[in-house]
């Protein structure tokens, strides 16, 4: 019998019903500090399925465990929370509610699709991802390492277990999630 492979960097599981499903890039997948290998895609898309995240990467590479990089949907949120348009960006990201409304978000989408060393247990709060800041390629796709590059100092504070202080570009808080 001849078997044929296809060396695409693709990652994938071959389904019950016989067709195979690309669960995420080889280049993307790291490994934490214990050893075990995490693809980054399926996690940050059960994540991104909140209606108040809008977009999310995954680091972790040679570290512990994993921390998310968040960029929330403040209207979803004030929303939910019932709070007026009045009460700005800065006043938000300390808002224990919103703390506690992304915390729950990340555990009921992550409970039950995700093994625990896969959730991140850390999350940052960040500015959106966009072409203009060299975050998205031209057809939109994250530039995970510009994004990593960019924010290295917020992941390395999430590491340390230490409050980032700053304003409204989204970078001033962070909080545990497992």
């Amino acid at each position: 019998m001849l078997v044929f492979r296809f060396h695409t960097g693709d990652l994938g599981r071959m389904g019950s019903d016989g067709f195979v499903h690309v669960t995420g890039r080889l280049k993307e997948q790291y490994k934490l500090e214990n050893g075990k290998y995490i693809c980054p895609t399926p996690i940050e898309e059960a994540i991104g399925m909140s209606r108040f995240i809008m977009q999310v990467v995954l680091c972790g590479a040679n570290r512990p465990h994993n921390v998310a990089l968040l960029v929330l949907d403040w209207a979803a949120i004030r929303s939910e929370l019932k709070i007026l348009d009045d009460v700005t960006e800065d006043e938000l990201v300390n808002d224990r509610r919103v703390k506690r409304l992304i915390d729950s978000e990340i555990k009921s989408s992550c409970k039950g699709k995700l093994k625990k060393f896969e959730i991140p247990q850390e999350w940052a709060m960040v500015a959106p991802f966009t072409a203009a800041n060299n975050m998205l390629t031209p057809k939109m796709s994250i530039r995970r390492h510009v994004v990593i590059k960019t924010y290295e100092d917020v992941i390395n504070v999430l590491y340390r277990d230490a409050v980032v202080a700053g304003g409204a570009d989204g970078t001033s808080e962070h909080r545990e999630a497992a």
